[in-house]
C-alpha cells in the first residue's frame, strides 16, 4: 500500500518522488487471460503496480469478492482469497465456456502525506482539478490525511465461446465498464470503456491506460479524457495484457480526514495481433 511509500518518499528528490507513486495501484491479472472452462483458476492481485505487488490484503479489508460469468453473478467468500507476503492469490472455480469478470472491492483505509508528496501524486494520476484547487487556496505545502478504497476488476475467457459478462457493472462506488468484448478485439483496435461514479457517467474525468506487451515490454501510457457520457477510448496498440485506470477525489466532510477518494483499475488482455481473427 501507499503507507510503505509515504514513509521513504519525503526523503527522494521530485524526479524519484513521481515515479514512486505509481507503486499504490491494485490489480487482479491472470497468467493467462485465455483458460479452459470448468475448472479452478488463480487470479493474482498486484498491490503496487502492474508488475510488482508490495503487500497482500487482508481478508478483512474485502467489502465485496465476485465473479460473473454466464450463468450470472457470484459474491464469493473471502476464503478463495489467500494472502502472502507481497501479494494476493483469488481462486474461483470457472463454469461453462465464455467471458468472466471478476471483481474486488475493498473496504477504506487512511493515509497521511506531506503537501508536496500528494501534490506529486495528484499531477501523476490527472487529479489537475484538485491540484489546481489546492494551488489557488494557498495549500501547496500543507500536509493531508486521505480516506481511500480501492475497487478492481479483470475480464478473461473461458474457452473459444464469448458471453456477455464482459459488460457487467458490479455496482462499486467507482468502476470501468468495457462497451465492447475485449477478446472480440486485436491489436489497433480501439476498445471504448465507461467510467462510472456511484453508477453515474463519470464525464470528463482523466483515465490512464497501458500495459505489458507478451515478452513483458511496456506498453506506452495512454492518458484518456472521457467524454460527456463518461467514455473514453483506449487504442490497443498490441497484444499481451492491458489495463485501464482512474481514480474520483474530493474534499472530505469527515473530520480528521481532507480528502476522500476512490481507485478502479480494470485490466484484460489483447490476444490477436493485428488483421488476425
Amino acid at each position: 500500500m501507499r503507507s510503505r511509500w509515504s514513509r521513504i518518499l519525503p526523503l527522494l528528490p521530485l524526479a524519484a518522488l513521481t515515479t514512486s507513486l505509481a507503486a499504490h495501484d491494485l490489480f487482479l491479472k491472470l497468467a493467462d487471460f485465455i483458460v479452459r472452462p470448468e475448472t479452478t483458476v488463480s487470479i493474482t492481485a498486484l498491490n503496487g503496480t502492474f508488475t510488482t505487488s508490495t503487500n497482500g490484503i487482508a481478508r478483512s479489508r474485502v467489502a465485496d469478492l465476485s465473479l460473473v460469468g454466464p450463468g450470472g453473478r457470484t459474491r464469493l467468500d473471502t476464503t478463495a482469497l489467500t494472502a502472502g507476503k507481497s501479494r494476493t492469490a483469488i481462486r474461483v472455480r470457472v463454469g461453462p465456456a465464455g467471458t468472466y469478470v471478476a471483481g474486488l472491492s475493498l473496504h477504506p483505509s487512511s493515509i497521511g502525506e506531506k503537501g508536496p508528496q500528494f501534490n506529486a501524486y495528484l499531477k501523476e494520476e490527472g487529479l489537475n482539478a484538485v491540484l489546481e484547487d489546492r494551488r489557488a487556496k494557498g495549500e501547496l505545502d500543507k500536509p493531508v490525511t486521505e480516506r481511500y478504497a480501492k475497487h478492481v476488476k479483470v475480464v478473461f475467457q473461458a474457452g473459444p465461446r464469448m458471453s456477455d459478462a464482459w459488460s457487467a457493472a458490479l455496482g462499486y462506488p467507482v468502476e470501468i465498464v468495457p462497451l465492447a468484448n475485449p477478446y472480440a478485439l486485436g491489436a489497433g483496435d480501439t476498445l471504448r470503456v465507461k467510467l462510472l461514479v456511484n453508477g453515474a457517467a463519470a464525464a470528463g474525468r482523466t483515465a490512464i491506460a497501458g500495459g505489458r506487451s507478451r515478452a513483458g515490454a511496456r506498453l506506452p501510457e495512454q492518458r484518456l479524457r472521457a467524454d460527456g457520457l463518461g467514455v473514453a477510448s483506449v487504442v490497443l496498440g498490441g497484444p499481451g495484457a492491458w489495463y485501464v485506470k482512474f481514480i474520483e477525489m474530493k474534499r472530505s466532510s469527515e473530520r480528521g480526514v481532507d480528502y476522500s477518494s476512490q481507485w478502479a483499475t480494470l485490466t484484460f488482455a489483447v490476444t490477436r495481433g493485428r488483421g488476425k481473427p
